[in-house]
């Protein structure tokens, strides 16, 4: 036979190695020496979680009071808007049935509407408190006119003077009626465009259909 060795066993209570069988460790077991290790290991477990315990609840407790104070912050600010919203409606209320607001409304409406009349009535410049027109083409084209084909004072003392009796060569005188031709010309289309009120875009083509009629 031969003799085999069996090892040790390592006690954690103890710290220390014993005989690996049976009867040694039922032994150490046992001893009073382990069973102090093992209670106190058992004490210092139980304080462990004795205190996590009362850190959980703790940390329960304290949230319950932040929902607590968050809560009655809550139902203040409510409150308090409440009755800010309803303090504002009593004052609008108030102001709306007292007289003195009512005419002084009354004033202000009256002021901007002849205000309004009055800004409209000088654009139109005939119609008060009808709708601003458009470009009116006459008036353009009557200070066009008085500017290039309509005479003027000056210009009708000049032609007076012109008028006098003198020989005028037959290059003149086809000058003069082609002149004569296109002031005639000018006025007949001064004359169709006088009638018509039209916007800056549709003045061009107007004028373009009248040059064709009136080359």
């Amino acid at each position: 036979m031969y003799w085999v060795s069996q090892g040790n066993k390592w006690c954690d209570f103890c710290k220390i190695y014993i005989a690996n069988n049976p009867l040694s460790i039922r032994t150490h077991e046992l001893g009073q020496r382990h069973k102090d290790n093992v209670a106190t290991r058992l004490a210092a477990m139980r304080k462990e979680n004795a205190a996590k315990e009362k850190e959980q609840k703790e940390a329960l407790r304290d949230f319950e009071q932040l929902e607590m104070k968050a809560n009655r912050s809550y139902q203040k600010d409510l409150a308090a808007f409440k009755k800010g919203a309803d303090s504002n409606t009593d004052t609008l209320e108030t102001a709306v049935d007292d007289p003195h607001t009512k005419a002084s409304l009354i004033t202000s409406k009256d002021d901007v509407s002849e205000k309004s009349t009055i800004k409209v009535s000088k654009d139109s410049g005939k119609y008060k408190g009808g709708p601003p027109p458009g470009l009116v083409v006459s008036s353009y084209m009557h200070s066009r006119g008085s500017s290039k084909g309509a005479p003027s004072s000056i210009s009708v003392g000049k032609r007076k003077r012109e008028d006098k009796p003198k020989s005028m060569s037959s290059e003149e005188a086809a000058a003069l009626q082609a002149r004569e031709a296109a002031r005639r010309r000018t006025e007949e289309r001064e004359k169709v465009l006088s009638y018509v009120v039209l916007s800056p875009a549709d003045y061009s083509v107007v004028l373009i259909m009248i040059m064709e009629v009136f080359p």
